[in-house]
């Protein structure tokens, strides 16, 4: 749109040096100029009520999106006007000098006045219709975006204007409105770097639009497929990003706290169960296929592109997964045979419903002295995690996130928001856990208090995993309302973590050193440890003994694997 506005004013300043060669050699009488002018007003006259009859009905006085100034860009109403004007002035001029140039000049440009009111008619005519408007609009804000820094987005007037007109629609209830703008947003070309812009935009219109629907009354129905318009775009234009695994591990995590909100809000009367159960559904099937995008070896595949993953670093899929495993979002385990094959080079053969340790079977490929994976993805995978001191604390540390964002299972989940992968059944949980819980660096309660004290009193160097994924991920634009918390401020889920990796994975196994590193610790240690196992851990509620709470709940590990055991 600035190159066309720059070109019309070119095309004014050529036509008036033109027809002022013109007035100059071939002068009119000045009444001759004046009946020519009069037919030329005339017609700028029925030109300038039109477009103001078409102004008046197509555009909102009460919305600013589009701007006037954007409207005034696209339909070229200031160089139609100034054009006019200017004839206006040389042909009074021309009448009160007795110049037969000034006026024939101001005849001439009255003449163009009318050209470019045709063609300012024809582009203000287009703009009537929802497709002319939505075309201006994905211009003016793809130009918007570009123009924003490392401010926030409102702080852009284009941007501003387009969440104004945004909040409007929802107030109204307006599901075209919605479509419309969702519309606009998805099909805007943005280029990188100010691509991560959009998908900021993408994230807060998201985060609008389903806040409309849990507490706002917004069709439910509309919302899901604008959100699902809204992560589609985001996965479309991942490879184009700066930083592709920062964005979809934001997305992935938003969406994870989304399913968990919902259910919660569902469950305190606060939203309506069709909106919960909607927007329940929409974010397991959008982490299926952000999982897809990222996965190495996906399934299934529509185009060639599609079968590589997004993401081309260690630290940025070790990023994702961090952000992909916090909030109990739906396909946590599924998540890491992907990362797993795209760390080693090995598909992981394994089935963690059987109890299978992904994270020790990575740990024994990439540090193993039997048959260590080679190759290029397993000699980035240790570079990034440094050594097997450093793999183990970051996968700790990625643990305590997990953990301490688990659903509360004293909530009772509502049957109509059960989906594969987003149920309460203590068999999945138990899955999840365990993914971390059989990754075990050490077997007695003396260890564990070690392990411990240096997860809560340790700094990570510069180079480590964890700190490039923080250094990385705190560069990002991308912020969602799903609050992040270090791991060290969350002592509880610290002592879960390390818990969890003493605790028997299967019956009849001891408890001893579980028991005796829970014994060791300080009461109000382990009764803020037996407090969040009671929210996140089934069994775990009601038991007075904080030892005891904490052990009953992580029995629920011993689920996993079950049916092969009682084959045998």
């Amino acid at each position: 749109m600035g190159r066309g506005l720059l070109r019309r004013q070119v095309a004014v300043a050529v036509c008036s040096i033109v027809l002022a060669g013109v007035a100059w050699t071939w002068p009119v009488k000045t009444d001759d100029a004046v009946d020519a002018t009069q037919f030329t007003v005339a017609f700028f006259a029925t030109l300038l009520t039109g477009e103001a009859v078409i102004f008046a009905i197509t555009f909102s006085a009460a919305s600013n999106w589009p701007s006037l100034r954007a409207i005034d860009s696209h339909i070229a109403f200031r160089e139609w006007v100034l054009i006019g004007w200017i004839a206006v002035m040389f042909i009074a001029c021309g009448l009160l000098g007795q110049s037969d140039r000034s006026t024939t000049y101001g005849a001439l440009l009255f003449l163009l006045a009318n050209v470019f009111g045709v063609f300012s008619f024809v582009r203000l005519f287009g703009l009537a219709s929802v497709g002319g408007r939505n075309r201006l609009l994905r211009q003016t804000l793809a130009q918007g975006l570009g123009r924003v820094r490392d401010g926030e987005l409102g702080d852009d007037p284009t941007v501003a204007a387009y969440l104004g007109a945004l909040d409007q629609v929802i107030s109204g209830n307006d599901p075209s409105g919605m479509r419309n703008l969702v519309g606009q947003l998805v099909e805007a070309k943005v280029d990188a770097p100010a691509n991560e812009h959009a998908v900021a935009l993408h994230l807060e219109v998201l985060h609008r639009l389903c806040r409309a629907a849990l507490v706002r009354g917004a069709d439910p129905i509309v919302v899901v497929g604008c959100a699902d318009s809204l992560v589609a775009s985001v996965l479309s234009q991942a490879r184009a990003l700066p930083d592709a695994a920062t964005a979809l591990g934001v997305t992935s995590r938003y969406l994870a706290w989304l399913g968990s909100a919902s259910t919660i809000m569902s469950v305190r009367g606060i939203a309506s169960s069709r909106a919960a159960r909607e927007l329940v559904a929409m974010s397991v099937d959008c982490r299926l296929r952000i999982l897809q995008c990222v996965d190495p070896d996906p399934k299934t595949v529509s185009t060639p592109e599609e079968a590589v993953s997004v993401l081309d670093d260690p630290v940025g899929m070790i990023l994702w997964a961090r952000d992909f495993t916090e909030f109990h979002g739906a396909h946590q385990a599924s998540a890491f045979y992907g990362m797993y094959q795209f760390l080693t080079g090995r598909k992981f053969m394994g089935n963690y419903w059987d109890g299978a340790s992904i994270l020790s079977s990575m740990r024994e490929a990439l540090y193993g002295d039997q048959d260590p994976a080679t190759g290029q993805a397993a000699d980035a995978a240790r570079q990034a995690f440094g050594s097997p001191a450093g793999y183990d604390r970051f996968w700790a540390l990625v643990s305590v996130g997990a953990i301490a964002t688990l659903r509360d299972t004293r909530l009772v989940h509502p049957p109509e928001l059960v989906r594969p992968e987003f149920t309460p059944d203590p068999q999945l949980l138990g899955a999840y856990l365990r993914t971390f819980a059989t990754h075990r660096w050490f077997t007695t309660a003396d260890e564990a208090h070690e392990a411990l004290l240096t997860l809560m009193s340790g700094t990570d160097p510069a180079d480590s995993s964890w700190e490039q994924i923080r250094t990385r991920a705190a560069r990002t634009t991308l912020r969602v309302p799903a609050p992040r918390t270090e791991p060290h401020e969350r002592p509880s889920a610290l002592v879960l973590a390390i818990a969890c990796r003493l605790a028997p994975l299967a019956p009849g196994e001891s408890d001893v050193e579980l028991r005796a590193f829970l014994g060791a610790l300080p009461v109000p240690a382990l009764s803020a440890a037996a407090a969040l196992a009671a929210r996140v851990l089934p069994g775990a509620d009601g038991n007075g003994d904080p030892c005891e709470a904490i052990a009953t709940g992580l029995q629920v590990m011993q689920l996993v694997g079950a049916h092969t055991r009682d084959s045998r």
